[in-house]
């Protein structure tokens, strides 16, 4: 996995482990929020709903959905979105922490 590298100082490493979008989603989900896209922006996820099926069709972690409507256009009008949690399973559970501390290790 990539580096990242802040600052300039010499002679000082700098660089921190690259997390991935996938990684912080999960971390939120794990913790036990859940999210719309909106809400998602502030955590770097321009496209939760691609995240979302990353985390289901490639690592099997099985993520719970909702339509509601929220205000949009500074309260003009309103759309309706996805919010999205964690499947609470014991086996679901244990699987997504399983996957977090694998991603954390990378």
């Amino acid at each position: 996995m990539s580096d990242i590298t802040h600052g300039s100082a010499r002679g000082v490493d700098t660089s921190l482990p690259k997390i991935t979008k996938i990684e912080t989603m999960l971390r939120l989900f794990v913790q036990g929020y859940n999210l719309n896209r909106f809400e998602a922006e502030a955590h770097h996820d321009h496209c939760l709903h691609s995240t979302v099926s990353t985390l289901q069709n490639s690592y099997g972690i099985k993520i719970a959905r909702m339509t509601e409507t929220v205000l949009c256009l500074g309260g003009k009008a309103t759309v309706r979105v996805k919010r999205y949690w964690l499947e609470t399973s014991a086996e679901n559970i244990a699987a997504a922490r399983a996957l977090l501390a694998f991603l954390q290790r990378l």
